[in-house]
């Protein structure tokens, strides 16, 4: 008899005050933090918080988007998770991550591919898929995204964008990269862009019956 493994994101956002500052000053980046949890909530590995180092360009292209307020009949092209380029204007969805259960189009993605990060990528390598019930090999559950609310201390302003993935396949399963998409728009129509892919040396090994969360923090310093 098997068990649907729950996640609970919203428990798992660290805490600002308790998360080392990484960045030099002057500096807008991110960091990134590994936690794996049995199905007690034991902690039985732990990896961060760490830089994250692999923004995309997606990620300036949508920011100079919304920056400049690039209009309908103005559009800027920026290449999506599907490979293709699309053109898009400013929107109020732009940088929407906020994916539910099982979605695998948006927010915190993992995969199992382990090819170094370049400035132009778009995709996951290899993403692992959401595994529904009953369970399936080589799948996680995807929980839904959380986040924790902006906070700052006098060098440091940082809030958390949570995500669990549950392994109830029946065995171990390495997540090797981790991305974060958003959403893009235009024209009523809503696309998915890469904004950070990460590569875990050595990977991270999630034993089945156990949990991983992902803490990525956008982060800005002075």
């Amino acid at each position: 008899m098997t068990h649907e493994i729950k996640a609970k994101s919203a428990l798992k956002v660290i805490e600002p005050e308790k998360v080392k500052t990484l960045l030099m000053p002057g500096e807008v980046g991110a960091t990134i933090e590994l936690i794996v949890k049995d199905k007690n909530g034991k902690i039985t590995d732990h990896r961060g918080p760490m830089r994250s180092r692999s923004f995309t360009r997606q990620f300036l292209e949508l920011l100079w988007i919304q920056a400049l307020q690039i209009p309908e009949n103005s559009l800027y092209q920026v290449r999506d998770t599907g490979n293709v380029l699309r053109a898009i204007c400013e929107s109020a969805k732009t940088f929407t991550c906020d994916a539910g259960i099982g979605v695998v189009t948006l927010g915190i993605i993992v995969g199992t591919g382990n090819t170094a990060p370049t400035i132009d990528d778009y995709v996951i390598e290899t993403p692992i898929p959401h595994d529904a019930v009953p369970p399936t090999a080589g799948a996680l559950q995807y929980g839904a995204v959380a986040f924790g609310a902006p906070a700052s201390d006098a060098t440091t302003s940082r809030f958390t964008i949570t995500r669990d993935f549950s392994n109830n396949s029946g065995g171990a399963i390495t997540v090797n990269e981790i991305g974060l998409y958003v959403e893009g728009y235009v024209y009523n129509i809503t696309y998915y862009f890469m904004t950070i892919r990460d590569v875990i040396g050595g990977g991270l090994a999630v034993p089945n019956g156990q949990t991983l969360t992902i803490n990525y923090q956008p982060q800005a310093a002075i």
